[in-house]
């Protein structure tokens, strides 16, 4: 019985605990803002990288950042390497 509530807490554990090789960054109202990557460090923490997240889009901002901000506290959902590909890029930070 332990054996098995061992295996069901370790199985919980790793399905909650999600590292990404791209990050979907998403806006307040929880639609695509941007996707980062980067392949030196391979598995990111999303929510540390979307927090600041920018989108590249070209746009100047007064206070002297690129790309229109994600705003959404760090909201994110891991993307496929194929979802990446049509999506807007963020600015690295």
């Amino acid at each position: 019985m332990v054996r098995l509530l061992t295996l069901g807490l370790f199985l919980i554990s790793a399905l909650t605990a999600q590292a990404c090789t791209y990050c979907q960054c998403e806006f307040s109202d929880g639609s695509h803002c941007c996707v980062y990557s980067d392949a030196s460090v391979g598995e990111l923490d999303c929510t540390t990288y979307c927090a600041s997240a920018h989108r590249a889009d070209g746009v100047s901002n007064a206070d002297g950042t690129a790309g229109t901000a994600c705003n959404a506290g760090g909201a994110y959902k891991c993307a496929s390497a194929l979802e990446a590909q049509d999506r807007t890029s963020c600015y690295a930070e």
